[in-house]
């Protein structure tokens, strides 16, 4: 099975919906989300309601980790003092319960490797030594340098201008700046990590928050 990785969205469905509905081949390719799906772009629920139904329907062939923004979405939203009413329908605008969705985004994995390649949100720090919990809270908020773990790494967080690949490492860098108006990448790869092609969307402009 090959791998269709989507760098960090971001809040950004319009631009996933694309990358997903035009590119993605589900018959050959496992659909890999390297986390950090929600903030910073307009559409946060909308994104979760489209991955988590996805994943439903399709378990076998969708992979979703965790970023760090995953993880203080969760924090800040069982804080009891976060969920008004307001909140809450906010979530049920979206056909979610919100805390369906705040279990389901515990325990989402922290990465996924198999015997070539290694999927995480922030990736495996030079000082880190194996083996890497699932519950290791580095994985998710890592700035150090990456460290050469023998495998194929992919991973988001630190953003790219372009997809970049780190020879030292051995890792990709996928992360291209959706969250900030700029672009959603996704790299279409073998079985073993070796990259086929590269795909990259302009954030739509529906995506995109004043902000930004």
């Amino acid at each position: 099975m090959n791998y269709f990785i989507v760098g960090d969205i971001h809040g950004c469905y319009y631009t996933m919906r694309q990358l997903i509905d035009n590119h993605w081949d589900m018959s050959k390719e496992k659909l890999v989300i390297l986390g950090d799906m929600v903030n910073k772009g307009k559409h946060t629920f909308a994104v979760l309601e489209y991955l988590l139904n996805l994943q439903e329907k399709f378990a076998e062939k969708v992979l979703i980790l965790k970023g760090n923004n995953e993880f203080l979405f969760e924090r800040y939203y069982r804080d009891p003092k976060s969920i008004t009413l307001s909140v809450k329908q906010k979530f049920e605008n979206y056909n979610l319960d919100y805390l369906q969705v705040l279990d389901w985004m515990e325990d989402l994995p922290h990465f996924y490797e198999n015997g070539k390649v290694f999927f995480s949100h922030a990736g495996i720090g030079i000082d880190s030594y194996p083996p890497v919990s699932q519950k290791e809270i580095n994985i998710l908020f890592n700035n150090q340098e990456l460290k050469n773990i023998d495998k194929m790494q992919f991973i988001g967080h630190s953003v790219v201008d372009e997809p970049t690949y780190d020879s030292r490492a051995n890792a990709w860098f996928l992360d291209t700046g959706a969250g900030y108006g700029k672009k959603l990448t996704a790299a279409r790869t073998d079985s073993d990590g070796n990259v086929i092609n590269m795909i990259q969307l302009d954030v739509s402009h529906k995506d995109i928050c004043k902000f930004n």
